[in-house]
């Protein structure tokens, strides 16, 4: 009686070819933990930008800004409007900080002509982007950072010798830590803004007796 062969596939090695495969998969999963940033992976996606609504404090909160060239709009809130010159471009910056090795998506939300949105200090290859429209438009890119990149400067901007431009926000999405969300204060009986860290529309509210002073 002759005794049944068991066909197996060897490799040169000597391990079978199935056993072969679970080892070097186990080892890819190995090298995948290693490659990736214990820091990174644990911080959620938020965005990076501050007051990117211009909905805080004089809207003009957290923006480095040119003086008398770009103002809120009397005529709509949580807005920016520029008025570029003949020697100026009217535009606003902000400094963000970010995780290196990571890739950041940029939004703004404008209207005018030749208005500008863009990332500088990247460490790899910058964004900017511009429209010249009369309706409201969006903007969008993404940026990655390089390997000591802690820090991006965002930034908006018209051009000279154009007309007005406007924009209602600018956004920066990707790994950070969750910032303290803004809450204003009731509205009382004036329609100056709350003495808050936040701007708030002015509503009408009853009349009230102000509390005493304890000075």
């Amino acid at each position: 009686m002759r005794a049944q062969r068991t066909s197996r596939h060897y490799r040169r090695d000597g391990l079978p070819i199935g056993l072969a495969a679970a080892a070097l998969a186990l080892a890819g999963v190995g090298l995948g933990l290693g490659l990736d940033s214990p820091a990174s992976a644990a911080l959620p996606t938020v965005d990076v930008v501050d007051n990117g609504h211009f909905n805080q404090g004089n809207r003009m909160l957290a923006w480095s800004c040119e003086s008398g060239l770009v103002l809120p709009p009397s005529d709509a809130f949580g807005t920016l409007e520029g008025h570029p010159t003949d020697s100026s471009y009217a535009g606003c910056t902000q400094r963000v900080t970010v995780e290196p090795n990571s890739t950041y998506r940029l939004s703004a939300r404008v209207t005018g002509p030749f208005v500008f949105a863009g990332v500088t200090g990247s460490g790899t290859t910058d964004i900017a982007l511009w429209s010249n429209q009369n309706d409201w438009n969006e903007l969008t890119g993404t940026v990655t950072t390089g390997p000591d990149t802690r820090t991006l400067m965002v930034y908006f901007h018209g051009w000279y010798q154009q007309g007005p431009y406007r924009i209602s926000s600018l956004e920066l999405w990707g790994p950070g830590q969750p910032r303290n969300t803004c809450i204003p204060l009731p509205a009382v009986d004036t329609p100056a803004p709350s003495a808050s860290p936040c701007y708030l529309t002015p509503t009408a509210t009853p009349s009230r007796t102000p509390a005493p002073s304890t000075s």
